[in-house]
């Protein structure tokens, strides 16, 4: 999951800040601030909070709900800047 939101993450940042014009320097440039950021740090908390929470209420995790959580993150972490 956490690969999942990172990486989708760090493309729309990619995209966000190259306009299109994606270069090697620019995409480590974007995954270095990620994770100096702390929204790697974040992702993976909340994905280990929720897996706990899960965990705790049933034996099996509907698939369902683990989709639902990745779309959740994703549309909370890849905010434009402007809002």
């Amino acid at each position: 999951m956490g690969y999942i939101v990172d990486l989708t993450v760090v493309l729309d940042d990619i995209f966000r800040t190259t306009g299109g014009s994606v270069t090697e320097n620019a995409a480590l440039k974007v995954m270095g601030t990620h994770v100096k950021s702390g929204r790697k740090d974040s992702i993976h908390r909340d994905i280990r909070s929720f897996v706990t929470e899960l965990f705790s209420i049933r034996f099996t995790i509907p698939q369902d709900l683990v989709l639902e959580k990745i779309i959740d993150l994703i549309r909370q972490y890849c905010v434009p800047p402007n809002s």
